[in-house]
């Protein structure tokens, strides 16, 4: 009588589990928004950039593309980051969507910027220097250098990796810039003469070793 009564407890546990096993894949299937919420919350931003991506393929919708990309970063995924990121600054909205996240973030938060720096450094990481040079350089234009700019944060990891021929391609796309003679202009022209010597020095020291 109680081998019967234990199996039949067995039983019934494991019949618990199937069905809560099939519900978990259910709602992991049709409520990916929430489960990225949840994993991201967690911290767990591998997940999280699944179930973003999940989401994505499931609306199309800029907004979720964003997502991937911003889990992407959280995660340090560069090979993540090139693959949104390209697919996000190729979409005709990009431009929207960028307008909407720096509003939503305010105190002058340039989210297009974000975008355009992180995939130029995640462009480098993965070894496609002269394209991240040149996606900086065509982001941030020749007529500015605002702290933060796309060049100046892949100028700040190309240092770091003490690469002497990408520091000069840098440098040449910096010379290239043509600042206005005001206030703003003046404060840049002091952040290019920083970047400036700083690449200057990696390729010094290349020279003499």
């Amino acid at each position: 009588m109680e081998k019967i009564v234990v199996k039949t407890a067995v039983k019934t546990v494991l019949i618990i589990l199937a069905v809560l096993a099939v519900v978990f894949a259910v709602f992991n299937f049709a409520f990916p928004q929430h489960m990225a919420t949840l994993t991201e919350g967690m911290g767990n931003y591998s997940l999280a950039v699944k179930y973003a991506s999940l989401r994505y393929n499931y609306t199309g919708d800029g907004d979720d593309l964003a997502r991937c990309f911003d889990d992407s970063v959280l995660l340090g995924d560069d090979k993540y980051i090139v693959q949104f990121g390209d697919e996000l600054i190729a979409r005709k909205d990009f431009s929207l969507i960028c307008d909407k996240k720096s509003g939503n973030m305010g105190g002058g938060y340039d989210y297009r910027r974000k975008v355009l720096g992180k995939l130029s450094v995640a462009y480098y990481n993965t070894g496609k220097k002269a394209e991240a040079v040149s996606l900086a350089a065509e982001a941030n234009g020749y007529t500015s250098f605002a702290y933060g700019n796309p060049l100046m944060s892949l100028a700040a990891a190309v240092k770091s990796e003490k690469d002497a021929a990408t520091c000069a391609l840098i440098i040449a796309e910096i010379e290239k810039i043509t600042l206005p003679d005001t206030a703003e202009g003046s404060e840049q022209k002091g952040f290019v003469t920083e970047v400036c010597a700083s690449l200057r020095a990696v390729t010094a020291n290349s020279s003499a070793a």
